[in-house]
């Protein structure tokens, strides 16, 4: 049993590990809409790519711009975001979503200053601000996930309980099951206990019946022979 305790904190250690989202950030030029542009690429392991682009589209309204879904270029685009510490100006931030082979995701942001795109070679303190941006998107997409599993294991948690409420029903029906069969034991122990006394009483009976017909045998014998000499 203590095995089988260990072997589930075990198992769910791993679950809860797993959902821990552990990226890798680069910088890249990457082609968008807008060409061929400077990026931010965030990859994203063990995570589908729907999963990515619904919590990035959540995550982005935070910055105040309207974003909408391109299904031609299959770019999130956010015109006109807000974002102090990189710029008094608003930003568009173009974002693409791709799974990859290892059954992962790669993020692709490009911000748009509106003559250039980010870059850290040209906007080295923009860009630490543009990393600490897709650091809390990464944070975001583990706290979701992190939920998700919570969720789910709930549900595990609530199928579990339900089983053992169901084992200890089956236990009790079976513990009165016992029960009745022991007094059913106990009544046919009784019945078979009377009908060996009745079955006592009545070769007893018997003996005494057969006595009896004997006895009136002679007398019919008896009668029939005093009738034969009275002829």
């Amino acid at each position: 049993m203590r095995q089988f305790f260990f072997a589930l904190i075990a198992l769910f250690s791993f679950t809860y590990t797993s959902a821990q989202v552990k990226t890798t950030l680069k910088e890249e030029n990457r082609a968008c809409s807008k060409g061929s542009q400077p990026a931010l690429v965030l990859t994203i392991p063990n995570t589908s790519g729907d999963k990515v682009k619904d919590t990035w589209e959540s995550f982005i309204k935070a910055y105040k711009g309207k974003t909408d879904y391109s299904k031609k270029d299959k770019e999130i685009f956010t015109d006109d975001a807000t974002i102090k510490e990189m710029s008094e100006n608003t930003i568009d931030i173009i974002a693409r979503v791709d799974e990859t082979a290892e059954k992962g995701s790669e993020l692709t942001v490009w911000f748009n200053f509106g003559v250039t795109f980010l870059s850290q070679k040209e906007f080295p303190k923009q860009f630490d601000v543009a990393r600490k941006i897709l650091d809390k998107f990464s944070d975001r997409l583990s706290a979701d996930m992190l939920l998700e599993l919570l969720e789910a294991e709930k549900k595990i948690l609530k199928k579990l309980e339900d089983d053992y409420k169901d084992l200890e029903k089956a236990e009790e029906k079976r513990k009165r099951n016992i029960e009745e069969y022991k007094e059913n034991i106990r009544k046919a122990e009784e019945n078979i206990k009377k009908a060996e006394e009745d079955i006592k009483t009545g070769i007893e009976e018997k003996a005494k019946k057969k006595t009896e017909i004997d006895t009136q045998n002679k007398k019919v014998n008896e009668v029939q022979a005093d009738i034969k000499k009275s002829k």
